[in-house]
């Protein structure tokens, strides 16, 4: 793998990517799946509009290292996805491990989608024993709590669309998710005591 440098530490390229031209049916798992061969994903995720749920046709895709994230870029860009030819370039609104100050920005909500799905720490939950029954429907619906509305539900899923039996709930702020925390954790749903706790993969 040839390293590129481009100009110092801080200055190259970071180890996630943006990706376009997404078809709408696409999930995250299928998007994580089809990056997996540019190397070890270890964070995926695509953007949804708030309100209805359907995608934007573009996600973000966090790899291990750069250069696998420089190997995504460079063997995946115009490759088929579900029958788009999806775009990837680097994420330019995470540069280095200084996540803390553009998070501060996201704040104001305007603009910053891209913005948004990187800086879910604090504010994203996990949620476990979870009922193979339940939708991420079913999940926001229970999460939606008075005052702390849901940004984003989703159940885990196996390729084959069964349930993994967890999920992960997104709010606007940090407080919403610890008032969920405090409210939530222990109760029922569809007939099983849930676990709530934030969601490690989030920091």
């Amino acid at each position: 793998n040839n390293h590129q440098n481009n100009g110092g530490g801080g200055g190259g390229l970071g180890n996630r990517v943006f990706v376009g031209n997404l078809s709408w049916n696409v999930s995250w798992q299928d998007l994580k799946d089809h990056m997996r061969s540019a190397g070890n994903v270890v964070y995926c995720d695509v953007m949804m509009e708030d309100g209805t749920g359907r995608s934007k046709g573009c996600g973000i895709v966090e790899f291990e290292t750069a250069a696998e994230a420089q190997q995504a870029i460079d063997t995946l860009t115009d490759t088929d996805l579900n029958g788009r030819n999806i775009w990837i370039r680097e994420d330019r609104e995470d540069r280095g491990p200084n996540r803390a100050s553009a998070a501060a920005q996201v704040q104001g909500g305007g603009g910053g989608a891209a913005v948004q799905v990187n800086h879910l720490a604090g504010r994203q939950l996990y949620v476990g024993n979870l009922s193979f029954d339940t939708t991420w429907q079913d999940l926001k619906d229970h999460f939606n709590i008075e005052d702390c509305p849901v940004q984003r539900a989703e159940v885990g899923q196996h390729p084959d669309g069964r349930s993994k039996g967890w999920g992960t709930i997104r709010y606007a702020t940090p407080d919403h998710a610890n008032a969920a925390i405090e409210n939530l954790n222990g109760t029922e749903l569809d007939g099983r005591v849930i676990e709530v706790r934030l969601d490690n993969q989030a920091l």
